[in-house]
């Protein structure tokens, strides 16, 4: 039988229960697709250019989409996004969504220190680097509408995190969003927030995966959760195992936060529901808001 794999996300809780020997005692048989990760993200294209850069529109979504469940072709048997993506990709019946739990990270809107963007009410018409169909995308529209009119907002969509960091620190657009490792490294770099705001990540099993070891990774990271939240310092240096290597000369990881925090609690078919009609009042894919329900779009 065909090892259980594990996409890293970088969030801590993998590296954890793996150092910790929690997916063996579970009895998980599993291997860790490093090179699955964000780790091996080429420069950003374009990026030294005179020229503005390029939209890309195919991200996490698309991604499920390509890989039918698993993130992108050889993406591993489980992997994490945001839970507006994992929501949408599971009621398309692009793989099956963990109803069980979910986690939270930290993310914000930044802007290197020599910008003259002071507060919220400047990004009003300035473009803003997102990834499409990805975190930084839904969460950007979700932190600005407090503070700006819809037609006041706008994002550029510049591939993954890291190539929003390559943009960033070549100052080749004037305000990026960002999280975890991401958000840390820019802030050591002088980068300023102008808005915080944070977002649940799901977590995306492909629908042949045998079910037990879904059960099994998941406690896994649960248990993982408890000796980040007591002793994170001691952990924080697996960062480091997910940067790509342009960056690792630039960062300290010793400085972070702690990233992503698993949520041992439901999904609930409301917050389904409610971020289903939040998508679709915005138009933010282009098929129309039919699909399965909830108990299918959970149901393995």
């Amino acid at each position: 039988m065909a090892k259980f794999t594990i996409q890293p996300h970088g969030r801590l809780n993998d590296w954890v229960a793996h150092e910790k020997g929690y997916f063996t005692d579970e009895g998980l048989d599993y291997e860790l697709n490093v090179e699955g990760s964000r780790k091996n993200t080429p420069r950003l294209a374009g990026v030294d250019l005179p020229v503005p850069l390029e939209d890309n529109r195919f991200g996490a979504f698309e991604r499920y989409a390509e890989g039918h469940g698993r993130k992108g072709e050889g993406g591993g048997d489980v992997s994490c996004a945001c839970h507006w993506t994992v929501n949408q990709s599971a009621k398309v019946e692009e793989g099956v969504m963990w109803q069980n739990a979910y986690s939270v990270c930290e993310a914000a809107i930044v802007v290197a220190d020599d910008s003259n963007i002071a507060e919220p009410a400047d990004l009003a018409r300035t473009d803003v680097a997102v990834g499409y169909h990805s975190g930084s995308h839904y969460s950007a529209l979700q932190a600005l509408e407090v503070f700006l009119a819809p037609e006041d907002i706008a994002l550029k969509f510049v591939g993954s995190s890291w190539s929003r960091v390559d943009a960033a620190l070549a100052r080749k657009i004037p305000a990026v969003n960002v999280w975890g490792p991401q958000l840390y490294l820019l802030e050591q770099h002088g980068f300023r927030r102008i808005v915080s705001t944070t977002f649940m990540m799901a977590f995306m099993f492909h629908r042949d995966v045998n079910s037990e070891n879904v059960e099994r990774y998941m406690r896994s990271l649960v248990r993982a959760q408890a000796d980040i939240d007591f002793q994170p310092e001691r952990f924080k240096h697996y960062f480091i195992n997910e940067i790509p290597e342009r960056f690792r000369d630039k960062v300290d990881v010793r400085r972070f936060g702690v990233g992503e925090r698993v949520v041992s609690q439901p999904y609930t078919q409301a917050m389904f529901e409610t971020t289903q009609a939040w998508m679709h009042a915005r138009k933010l894919f282009d098929a129309p808001a039919a699909g399965v329900s909830y108990e299918k779009a959970m149901d393995r």
